[in-house]
């Protein structure tokens, strides 16, 4: 099967929170009576009682859940697969996200086993992996959970203003410039990875956050099989079958803040002719987008992957939008 027919048939990967969730201590009752009213009787790893279910993809699904040990609301994503042979998705968003720390990039603060009653600690790592594994048993890992909403869900009623635009993605753009450094592509930048907190910032615009590391690469983990990115952000270099590299994050950055703006996507339509689009032309951007903007828009999206800029240009060049 070829790339562009792995993409085609690839669902979409769901986004890592709902319309409104909360996380602060002065919001602990409501999450409580969240938490009561989706599965109070599920207590992960002894300690995380989970909530209702936030969303979900192919590989797992995401609950709101309440830190019995700390008295706070967290996010758990519960990895579907229960063959303990079969922990790819798990081990890599370890490997790679756990080890992340940066103010744009969701936290993961725990993981473990749903057979296992012990407790990963704060490492991102189980003293024994193999415990409590069985038939039934999921992989899951424990998160910082947002207040706010992604940006799939905040495009649904109306595009971005430009100076929120600038500044989420001036903040997606530092977090890809954290992740690049260490060697990491992120491989799936869309709106539904970037949640934008409005709690940590409520006389603002929000702070971005990117989420989702479950298909990204490093030196130690190859592309999984299902194929790499959303087909819709694809780069044109991966859709032709070449490799995802930090250069493709940036397009595909630059996909969702022409999004943002226009709240429409670049190249819309079944997933297969929106690939074969971005291969013979460059996105439309309209006469409404500001120049400054539009020039920026057309660095991040230039066809040839050595024409866009690292993401410590793109945050300069974001950053001055907002000037």
């Amino acid at each position: 099967m070829t790339l562009l027919e792995r993409a085609a048939v690839r669902a979409d990967r769901g986004a890592v929170c709902t319309e409104r969730v909360a996380g602060t201590g002065t919001d602990r009752g409501a999450a409580a009576a969240r938490v009561n009213a989706g599965q109070p009787d599920v207590v992960l790893g002894g300690r995380y009682q989970l909530g209702a279910q936030l969303g979900g993809g192919s590989e797992a699904y995401v609950n709101e859940a309440w830190d019995l040990d700390t008295g706070r609301a967290v996010a758990v994503k519960i990895f579907r697969s229960t063959d303990s042979t079969d922990d790819a998705p798990f081990r890599r968003e370890l490997d790679i996200h756990g080890r992340l720390r940066h103010k744009n990039i969701v936290r993961i603060l725990n993981s473990g086993d749903s057979g296992d009653s012990g407790d990963c600690g704060d490492t991102g790592h189980c003293a024994d992996p193999s415990a409590g594994h069985n038939q039934e048993s999921r992989n899951y890992v424990v998160m910082d959970l947002v207040g706010g909403k992604d940006l799939r869900w905040i495009m649904k009623d109306s595009p971005a203003s430009p100076e929120q635009a600038a500044a989420w993605m001036t903040d997606i753009a530092r977090a890809l410039a954290h992740v690049h450094r260490r060697g990491i592509v992120h491989n799936d930048i869309k709106p539904g990875n970037i949640l934008v907190d409005f709690a940590s910032d409520p006389q603002g615009l929000g702070i971005a956050k990117l989420a989702d590391f479950g298909i990204a690469l490093n030196g130690r983990h190859p592309a999984p099989n299902s194929s790499s990115g959303t087909p819709q952000y694809l780069s044109p270099e991966e859709v032709r079958g070449g490799p995802s590299t930090t250069a493709s994050d940036i397009y595909s950055l630059g996909l969702v803040a022409l999004e943002c703006l226009t709240g429409t996507k670049a190249f819309p339509g079944p997933p297969l002719e929106s690939m074969v689009a971005r291969t013979l032309r460059e996105p439309r951007i309209p006469g409404t987008v500001r120049r400054r903007w539009s020039m920026v828009l057309h660095a991040m999206t230039d066809p040839r992957p050595a024409g866009r800029p690292s993401a410590s240009q793109a945050v300069g060049m974001l950053r001055r939008l907002s000037w």
